[in-house]
């Protein structure tokens, strides 16, 4: 679904950076609070080149299945690690200008195992001053490969990608 998102952003005017969190070393805030009180979170790992993209992006889509009603324990990582930036902001208007979209698929059938990925990604989006324009949510897609036999999933995300571009 992201590959195919991705292909829809054809623009000279786009540059896409891929993050592939599971392939990361992120750990997990350990609510020391330096962040509130130094500024900077004081663990040394992928986060502190992670930071500055998350902060530089014009667009940002999250891409993920649903664990147990949520984001893996990954995202979840990094976005627990964005504690830092809401520090940062903390007491600040946020200003809702970045547009941001989810891609997400789960197993099982029910629409509610999303509700939960909703509340994390909204919060993770306000905290980076994103706002969720649109998402694409996919029940019953259990196995790698499934999404591929979905009669509309593919072709709605790159017409998606095409729009970010048009609006660009």
């Amino acid at each position: 679904l992201l590959d195919s998102f991705v292909a829809g952003v054809k623009s000279p005017n786009w540059e896409i950076t891929r993050l592939y969190v599971r392939e990361l070393n992120i750990l997990p805030c350990i609510a020391c609070g330096e962040c509130d009180k130094k500024g900077e979170c004081p663990i040394k790992d992928d986060m502190q080149a992670i930071y500055p993209l998350l902060s530089q992006t014009d667009a940002m889509i999250v891409a993920t299945p649903v664990y147990f009603y949520n984001v893996p324990a990954q995202l979840k990582a990094l976005i627990d690690r964005c504690q830092l930036l809401w520090y940062k902001n903390k007491g600040k208007k946020p200003v809702l200008f970045k547009p941001g979209y989810l891609i997400t698929i789960g197993g099982r059938q029910e629409k509610s195992i999303f509700e939960g990925i909703f509340l994390t990604i909204k919060s993770f989006f306000l905290t980076l001053g994103v706002r969720l324009k649109a998402s694409w949510t996919y029940a019953g897609i259990d196995n790698l490969g499934t999404i591929k036999k979905h009669p509309t999933a593919l072709r709605e995300v790159y017409q998606a990608g095409k729009k970010l571009c048009q609006k660009s």
